[in-house]
This record gives C-alpha cells, structure tokens and sequence, in this order.
C-alpha cells in the first residue's frame, strides 16, 4: 500500500508525466486517422469508391460517349499507384504521389491538347472556305 501511495503522491507532484504521454496517444490516434482517410481510402489522390467509379463508367456508355483515341481512364493506374505507395510507407509515398500528380496531370493536358487540336482543324477549315 504504501508503493502505492507514493506512486500517487508522484504523480500529483509531476502531473506533466502523465498529460504529456495522454496528449501523444490521442495525437497518433489522429496520425492513423489521417492516413486512413487520405491514403488508404483514396482521398489524396481523388479517388471514389469502385462502385461508384464502375457506376460513372457505365452511365457514359449507355450514353454513348465515345473516347476520343488519346482519351484514357487513369483509375487503374492510380489504384496501382496508391496500392505501391501504400506498400512502401512513408519513404516511397511521397515519389508515388508525385507520380499520381503527374498522371492525372497528363490526362487533363491530352484532353487540351485535343481540344486545341479540334480547333486547329475547324481554323484550317473556316481559312480554305475563305481562300
């Protein structure tokens, strides 16, 4: 009894030993959180659920979207992706999400380049009328 009696007497001596270890545990409660939702689910790298993706993919071919031939879905590279970044913890996160930056970088600038390419074309055609 007296063990414990001192252990209590210490800690309303020095009560920072005892808030200092709490306030950690609940910050890396918040880490794992954290790493839960922007990287194992996804949000970092903008993604949806699958079903919800498979869904969207389904809705453009019912209404008969054709993709234009440089026109490509970046999902599954960046499921692929955020399963290596995953795997490789936080030394290698970082180069797998500049890599995912990229892809989906690229995708919006082919979809700009298409559409300059479009309008080059409609140029050429309105100058050989004028011509």
């Amino acid at each position: 009894m007296k063990f414990v009696e001192q252990v209590w007497t210490f800690a309303l001596m020095y009560p920072a030993l005892l808030i200092v270890p709490a306030i950690g545990f609940v910050l890396s409660l918040v880490v794992v959180r954290i790493k839960t939702r922007y990287v194992n689910e996804g949000v970092l790298f903008c993604w949806s659920p699958s079903a919800r993706r498979e869904s969207e993919r389904t809705s453009a071919t019912e209404e008969g979207d054709m993709p234009t031939e440089n026109e490509f879905d970046p999902t599954i590279a960046l499921e692929k992706i955020h399963d290596l970044a995953v795997a490789e913890g936080d030394l290698g996160y970082e180069y797998w999400y500049a890599v995912g930056n990229l892809l989906k970088r690229a995708n919006v600038m082919q979809a700009q380049i298409d559409s300059l390419s479009r309008e080059l074309e409609r140029c050429r055609e309105r100058l050989d009328k004028a011509k």
